[in-house]
């Protein structure tokens, strides 16, 4: 489990690239207070993003994201606080209205979510809040209602590459996904090595 984990960087047949992944695991919690790791991993054409949490929620997406969206820092915000999104949606389903720790080592995603809970709207630079498909509200913007009216909720900065057992892991999901879609680790075994190092990881946060 890790950045430098063996089992990513061992030699695999070629895969082919997918356009986008998503996986979404539970397993066995870790007792104490509810905390929530986020990471993103970055590409020059898609994006990738992981979390897991004490709660044993754990998961990571992966896809395409043109260059023309957003400029080129702004995608690693954007996808920083997707991955906040998507962990915390997650949480919530299963713990609302508890007191949940966000640990988050972007500092300007940490800004914007600091921004949202005293009420600011302002949204990474060039980042489209219309209406995506079928009428579906972006998830930043569903990220700052969440981070506004949910109360409970704390934003901290978690510094990365430091050990950190959860941001290890987010991070090392993040990069998963996105060495899928490129195609250089095949998704089939995703189902295996997410829950594998979501377990790993809050064994070492609760020793």
């Amino acid at each position: 489990m890790g950045r430098r984990s063996p089992v990513v960087h061992a030699h695999r047949p070629a895969a082919s690239t997918r356009r986008q992944v998503c996986v979404n695991d539970k397993v066995e919690a870790a007792a104490g207070p509810i905390v929530l790791a986020t990471d993103a991993s970055v590409g020059p054409d898609r994006v990738a993003s992981g979390y897991l949490a004490t709660t044993g929620h754990t998961g990571l997406r992966a896809h395409l994201y043109p260059k023309h969206l957003v400029r080129p820092g702004s995608r690693v915000v954007v996808t920083e606080l997707r991955a906040v999104y998507w962990g915390l949606k997650a949480v919530l389903h299963t713990h609302p209205g508890q007191p949940i720790e966000v640990r988050v080592d972007n500092l300007q995603a940490l800004r914007h979510l600091h921004s949202w809970q005293q009420g600011g709207t302002d949204m990474p630079e060039g980042y489209d809040t219309h209406l995506r498909s079928q009428g579906r509200r972006p998830s930043l913007l569903k990220l700052q209602l969440l981070a506004e009216y949910t109360p409970h909720l704390t934003f901290v900065h978690e510094k990365a590459h430091v050990g950190h057992p959860l941001n290890e892991a987010a991070d090392s999901l993040a990069k998963l996904g996105l060495r899928c879609v490129r195609g250089t680790v095949p998704c089939t075994e995703l189902p295996r090595l997410v829950p594998l190092w979501a377990t790993g990881a809050l064994a070492a946060w609760a020793a």
